[in-house]
């Protein structure tokens, strides 16, 4: 037995290997396939924070919260219809963040 879970592990690990080649492989690829095709995914880098994910959003929302503004995380979600986060769609988060993110602004615009 001790030899079968020792050839098992080894091929595990040449299966793990086998596809970190085949990744490098293909980065490689797409690299060194075009010098034309290099500013069309640094575009699309630069989109991709804006999409959204409830993780992002929920980390966002506790750090707001945390920071003294509670009661006004809980009524935007009331806002946009929902009683819990994961109830908001995911097409509202960016609006959503934008109107929470207001909320420490004012805050410091009335004291300062």
């Amino acid at each position: 037995m001790g030899k079968m879970s020792e050839l098992d592990a080894q091929i595990k690990e040449l299966r793990v290997c086998g596809e970190t080649i085949i990744g490098i492989a293909d980065a490689l690829a797409g690299m060194f396939s075009s010098p034309a095709k290099e500013d069309p995914p640094k575009k699309a880098a630069k989109e991709e924070p804006k999409v959204l994910t409830l993780e992002d959003v929920r980390h966002q929302m506790t750090v707001i919260a945390q920071s003294g503004f509670s009661a006004e995380v809980k009524a935007l979600i009331t806002k946009y219809g929902a009683r819990k986060l994961s109830d908001i769609d995911p097409s509202q988060y960016e609006s959503l963040l934008k109107e929470a993110d207001a909320l420490g602004k004012s805050e410091v615009g009335a004291d300062g």
